[in-house]
């Protein structure tokens, strides 16, 4: 129920994208991508991984109170770093009140999010699904109507807030443990010891989102919003992809780290099974891809979009990296391997740096698609490299 509830969450955010296209414009598609780019590395970083960190983690036995307590902490961080990054980056007065309204619905879903740790940390994912469709299904409603009623982004933005609030406050808080428990303040001794457990993993995450998101600064900056807008919408293809092995991940997360406690060869053979589950997925969206994609393309987001089968051929190399790097990085934070993680993090995100400017200043759209792959591909050989040392000497030792 839980990739079902995924896929809708995907399918409703997919909406947004082609409601904006097609109703808006690719210059507003491209700003909304811009939105999500600007806020992407801050929401990651305060967030702290708590999704996996609570599951997982073996040196804290802190009640949810606590970590919830940590959250808020964060969370209002993350409101206070994002009213600093709009003071740096050029977007005039109703752009920026467009911006404010996507932070406040960042921080709901920071809220939420917690929530969800919650119910993934006891196995109890069938709430999570049922979250997940009913805001999928309340957001598909509110945002629609913003869309045809108004043809304008701030209120479309307006009811991705309101969707949430209304998920947030009317479902979500009924099957939060740490609501419903007393409530303690959280010391600093209690607060350094999650900060410094969580740091590399949190910061992994806010380089990963660096890596994803430079591409976007750099077609923003050296191109145009139109043309980072057609990257945005094609790149919801590896978005879709992304949260569905992100949502395959966290129902399997927990018996695989209960499972690596007591054995690492058990896990292994577990973890691969689970990769040749999704080598099978992959074979049979590659097929489609390849022989209808930009016919896929061009239903979705219309004639604007005819022309764009090499872009598709180089997002059908970058769906197979999305898929593994995805299911690595799962299998290192199981076994807390966090600082090696923050150093391959580190790397990709000098590569990609690097390659922005050399490939998409002079190559644009098609530039952008080649240097996430290469960002991609580097990470893939991190991981693999950092996981097969671990088997040869955690393992077979």
């Amino acid at each position: 129920m839980n990739i079902v509830g995924t896929l809708l969450f995907a399918i409703n955010q997919w909406v947004q994208v082609i409601l904006i296209t097609r109703l808006l414009g690719l210059y507003e598609v491209g700003l909304f991508s811009y939105f999500l780019a600007l806020t992407g590395p801050l929401v990651l970083f305060s967030r702290f991984m708590l999704s996996v960190l609570v599951p997982t983690q073996r040196k804290l036995s802190y009640d949810y109170v606590i970590f919830h307590e940590f959250r808020k902490i964060t969370n209002y961080a993350f409101i206070l770093g994002s009213v600093v990054v709009m003071l740096f980056v050029d977007l005039n007065i109703y752009e920026s009140l467009c911006l404010m309204i996507f932070v406040l619905f960042k921080f709901y879903e920071n809220k939420e999010e917690f929530i969800y740790t919650e119910n993934i940390a006891e196995a109890r994912i069938g709430f999570m699904a049922k979250s997940k469709i009913y805001k999928s299904i309340v957001t598909i409603v509110l945002f629609t109507a913003a869309s045809f009623m108004f043809r304008s982004l701030l209120l479309t933005v307006l009811s991705l807030l309101v969707s949430q609030m209304l998920i947030y406050y009317f479902y979500d808080r009924r099957f939060s443990f740490s609501a419903t428990r007393v409530k303690i303040g959280i010391r600093w001794m209690e607060f350094r010891n999650i900060f410094i457990l969580g740091i590399g993993l949190s910061t992994v995450e806010l380089l990963n989102s660096l890596v994803s998101n430079i591409p976007r600064y750099i077609l923003e900056h050296y191109h145009t919003v139109e043309t980072l807008g057609i990257f945005a919408t094609i790149m919801y293809f590896v978005i879709i992809t992304n949260n569905v092995v992100v949502a395959i991940n966290q129902s399997v997360v927990a018996g695989l780290a209960k499972e690596a406690q007591n054995s690492a060869g058990n896990f292994y053979h577990s973890f691969f099974r689970l990769c040749g589950m999704f080598l099978l997925i992959i074979i049979a969206g590659e097929v489609i891809l390849l022989l209808f994609g930009n016919d896929i393309l061009v239903l979705v987001y219309g004639e604007q979009f005819m022309g764009f089968e090499k872009e598709m051929l180089l997002l059908g190399v970058l769906l197979i990296f999305t898929v593994y790097t995805k299911l690595f990085e799962m299998a290192l934070s199981i076994f807390n391997i966090y600082n090696l993680q923050l150093l391959l993090q580190g790397t990709t995100f000098i590569a990609a740096i690097i390659f922005s400017f050399i490939i998409i200043i002079p190559y644009g759209l098609s530039g952008a698609f080649i240097v996430v792959i290469i960002n991609y591909l580097i990470l893939a050989l991190g991981q693999v490299g950092v996981l097969v040392y671990h088997w040869k000497y955690k393992v077979s030792s």
